[in-house]
């Protein structure tokens, strides 16, 4: 049914079905027998078929032959002006269906110039698809362009506290932005170009083009020929500066590391203009030069490791480099050097390890107290231990990172021996299960476990036992004529070893120089 009612034209008659849900009044019904040239209706036939809207043709005129009637339509547009619908009344008393020309006609008169769809209205006519609404022209819609983009291949959200688990680490800012070089920083999504389109009534719907940016290329990177890539020209950091993206080949911090910069870890040289607090870490991977102090924090340097006043360490401080490290003083640290470390005023109560020279000469005071200090060839101060007989041990001829590696490994071997120990108990009392034919399934499978664990401490067990075989090769090998010398005061306490001979001061000694000479530690003049 087209609406809540349908007439139907027969030889016994015609026939009214109106739905049980039509809401149609009794003046659309007659208005549209009569649109129909039926004029001698029952009135009363269509009221009572409106009233009992039992979905059941009712008879409201006597038969007849209907008269000649022709197509008609109904056109529908979207608001858009992209979509047209017609819907069509059938022609009636054997009038001709339209032609696909007359309808495309029809649209015309209507303003739809454009889109007809020839296809769908000659499957309408031919089917014929009546009473219910097709699409027969369709419009263009506009294609809108983008604009074109950035994808960055960094992390550029810095300074935000980074998840450790289920905590956030207030210390890892992520400041750092490493990359190396060729390594690609940012892509460009190129623009796409708009296309207009065009409405049913033949006016072009203008659309958006996209706007075009170019990669925010700054010093120290390339972009590729096609302008389309960005990379890093060498290892470095980025930033951000006037809008661009730049590589420096130096991480500079103006002021302290502290909570407001975070640890720091740089694939190349580190500069700080301030100090390094306690709990913070930096890690270089060239040199790393501090113009403050450095408290009870950690630092690793590639390279050479300069601090211009001193380091507190409080007993918390760990300092590494594999070049040279040059400080003012150092306080209760534990620090590690691949060539020599200097220090200009003091080392106080420190572990000092370094693979050439410990130098402590660089003013007046030039003094070691306490602690441990382990050179390659040679400890040099103005004065060596205290008046008050300050505990200073001081050991030369020997590289110190060789005798770290040995005591780690003479642990290890230690672990390695208990563990065999406990595993041999425990895989003799399951053997003797076994013989007595009470070991079960659970207790056969734990025994194989033991068994293959066993084998593979014992692997372990051997390659640490023949790397200390080797280490004691190459300290032997390395061992060279250290010497210890004091300009100034050695006082008692202290205890000198070379090359594994030890010497103990009883008494203040001044301008002394120690060496080792015919298995002996002995004592000569400053030089």
């Amino acid at each position: 049914m087209d609406t809540g009612f349908e007439l139907n034209v027969t030889e016994e008659g015609i026939f009214l079905e109106v739905a049980p849900d039509c809401t149609d009044s009794i003046g659309k019904v007659i208005g549209t027998l009569r649109e129909r040239g039926i004029m001698d209706y029952d009135g009363d036939a269509v009221r009572q078929a409106l009233e009992n809207k039992q979905g059941i043709p009712v008879r409201i005129a006597a038969p007849r032959k209907e008269e000649e009637r022709e197509a008609d339509f109904r056109i529908k547009v979207s608001e858009d002006a992209l979509t047209c619908e017609l819907w069509l009344i059938p022609p009636s008393g054997g009038a001709a269906m339209p032609t696909v020309e007359s309808v495309k006609g029809y649209m015309n008169s209507h303003g739809i110039i454009y889109g007809h769809d020839e296809a769908a209205i000659k499957e309408m006519l031919t089917v014929p698809i009546v009473k219910q609404w097709v699409v027969t022209a369709k419009g263009d819609a506009p294609e809108n362009g983008h604009d074109a983009k950035i994808n960055y291949k960094v992390d550029l959200n810095v300074l935000k506290p980074r998840a450790v688990g289920d905590k956030v680490d207030m210390k890892e800012l992520g400041s750092v932005i490493n990359v190396i070089q060729g390594q690609e920083i940012a892509e460009k999504i190129p623009l796409i170009q708009g296309q207009d389109g065009m409405s049913l009534m033949g006016k072009k719907i203008p659309t958006y083009s996209g706007k075009d940016k170019n990669l925010p290329a700054g010093r120290g990177t390339i972009l590729s020929e096609d302008r389309l890539h960005l990379y890093a020209e060498f290892d470095g950091n980025v930033i951000i500066k006037e809008g661009k993206l730049s590589v420096k080949e130096v991480f500079e911090v103006k002021g302290d590391i502290d909570y407001s910069v975070g640890n720091i870890n740089f694939i190349g040289a580190v500069i700080i203009h301030g100090s390094v607090r306690e709990g913070f870490e930096v890690n270089s991977g060239g040199d790393l030069l501090v113009d403050g102090v450095v408290e009870g924090a950690t630092l690793k340097s590639e390279g050479n490791l300069t601090i211009k006043i001193g380091i507190r360490g409080t007993g918390k401080g760990l300092l590494t480099a594999k070049g040279d490290i040059n400080v003012g003083y150092i306080d209760q640290a534990k620090v590690r050097s691949g060539g020599n470390i200097a220090v200009a005023e003091a080392i106080l109560h420190s572990d000092i390890g370094a693979r050439g020279e410990v130098l402590a000469m660089g003013s007046k005071k030039g003094q070691i107290v306490g602690g441990t200090i382990r050179a390659g060839s040679e400890v040099v101060c103005e004065v060596l231990g205290s008046e008050m007989g300050t505990r200073t041990d001081v050991v030369v001829g020997e590289l110190p990172e060789l005798i770290e590696e040995r005591k780690r490994a003479d642990e290890n071997l230690k672990q390695f021996e208990e563990q065999l120990e406990k595993i041999d108990a425990n895989i003799n009392f399951l053997k003797s299960l076994q013989k007595s034919g009470q070991l079960t399934d659970d207790k056969r499978d734990m025994l194989a476990r033991l068994t293959k664990t066993k084998f593979q401490i014992m692997a372990q067990h051997d390659v640490t036992k023949r790397r200390l075989l080797e280490l004691a090769g190459e300290m032997e090998k390395n061992k060279v004529n250290g010497r210890v010398r004091v300009k100034s005061v050695c006082h008692q306490g202290v205890t000198i070893t070379i090359r594994g001979v030890r010497y103990i001061v009883r008494e203040t000694l001044k301008f002394t120089r120690f060496v080792y000479e015919d298995g002996e530690v002995r004592i000569k003049a400053f030089e």
